[in-house]
């Protein structure tokens, strides 16, 4: 069984969007704090929906592992030579995503969290995340990244059936989904999760249903439970295009959607973001940094990062990431409109008139104030005591009701 939540520490979501320190905002207290995300792009095979910078390149290491993390070493350098300010922000959340990073060696993430250490000061318990495919987790991976400092670890396993998986062109290892559950609910690190996805053609609302009851049985502390979409570019969309497979099962999706709050409420779980559940201590620190407008470095080929209200994206290819082709293109982007996009997409409450005094002039602020008004008056959000949170009725019309503040 996983152990029981743990307040890793003080200032988990709820504390961070609900309390303001005196004299200071929400943001401006965490805008002392840096995230790091760094982008592996090789998997064994890139899956068919996947709309992310990604190659697979079969089961082998990467011919190139050694170089691109040299490469990495060379863009943090770069990075705090352009910005040399965030040498004062302390590191708190670091994410190795991909790709599959699970699929690079743990002793290059080592040597990469060393060379951090040597160029940042870290927090006291910082959130340090990997993503891990099911082909490749074991007792033994989990123990080797205990060791090396990663205490957060999620698994994206999308479903447990076989014709599910195959629909969306992912490798299948029969033994490895087997031992999923058992190996996840025995594992040195506390911090672990999994993704589900709902809505593939041809897998039942009862289907992922079951599913989901096996990691709710052990209590796993962290779940991403979302609907597969049909990206532009990917292979999915062209093979929808091509009339050989079929769209997402939208009417099952809304379904699965609407039972989700509920079910994960009686399990113990808060609902934090829209795709997002989680035991309370748990939430993904990192992520909530896009949603809060919080600087991270974004670190690799198809990386995106964002220091200092500027926005930056690395080229999706690995070969002129190599060749020091990163992105010196900084974006400036707008606070309240990049916060009008991300806030209203936490499920978590939080205090909406530190956003409003913060970023906002007197003629945004109307209408911003008149807007959420009309909404607690539709009965889709509550306003007590200057704390925002959605109910659940709003999560069908959210991508709505964001652009309709957002304009």
């Amino acid at each position: 069984m996983v152990a029981n939540p743990q307040i890793i520490r003080a200032d988990t979501i709820l504390f961070i969007l609900m309390e303001i320190l005196e004299k200071q905002t929400i943001w401006q207290v965490r805008n002392s704090y840096l995230g790091v995300y760094v982008h592996f792009p090789y998997c064994l095979k890139k899956c068919d929906y996947c709309d992310f910078y990604s190659e697979g390149i079969g089961a082998a290491p990467a011919n190139d592992e050694k170089s691109l993390f040299k490469s990495y070493q060379k863009e943090i350098t770069d990075r705090i030579l352009h910005f040399p300010e965030i040498k004062k922000r302390t590191i708190d959340t670091v994410f190795f995503g991909g790709g599959t990073p699970s699929k690079a060696s743990p002793e290059h993430w080592k040597k990469l969290l060393d060379f951090l250490r040597s160029e940042f000061s870290f927090s006291d318990k910082p959130e340090i995340s990997i993503e891990v495919n099911p082909e490749d987790l074991s007792s033994e991976l989990l123990s080797e990244y205990h060791s090396i400092g990663i205490n957060r670890v999620n698994v994206g396993v999308q479903t447990l059936e076989k014709k599910g998986l195959e629909f969306l062109g992912r490798h299948y290892d029969e033994d490895r989904y087997h031992s999923l559950v058992e190996i996840l609910s025995h594992s040195p690190i506390q911090r672990v999760g999994i993704d589900l996805m709902y809505g593939i053609p041809g897998v039942s609302k009862e289907s992922f249903f079951s599913d989901l009851s096996l990691f709710l049985k052990v209590g796993l502390p962290h779940l991403s439970l979302y609907s597969l979409t049909l990206e532009k570019g990917t292979q999915y969309s062209r093979d929808v295009s091509n009339q050989k497979k079929q769209e997402p099962e939208e009417n099952l999706q809304s379904e699965i959607l609407t039972q989700l709050p509920n079910l994960l409420k009686e399990n113990g779980y808060l609902w934090y973001e829209v795709s997002n559940y989680a035991k309370p201590g748990f939430e993904s620190l990192h992520n909530l940094k896009y949603w809060t407008y919080e600087p991270y470095l974004g670190i690799g080929p198809g990386a995106h990062g964002m220091i200092d209200g500027h926005r930056y994206g690395n080229p999706r290819n690995a070969g002129l990431y190599q060749k020091k082709e990163t992105s010196a293109k900084y974006e400036k982007i707008d606070p309240s409109t990049e916060l009008s996009l991300t806030l209203f997409r936490l499920f978590s409450p939080f205090r909406y008139l530190d956003f409003i005094e913060t970023y906002l002039d007197t003629k945004s602020k109307s209408k911003y104030l008149k807007t959420i008004e009309g909404w607690e008056k539709k009965g889709l959000c509550t306003l007590e005591n200057e704390i925002f949170q959605w109910n659940p009725q709003a999560l069908l019309l959210l991508d709505d009701l964001i652009l309709e503040i957002s304009l």
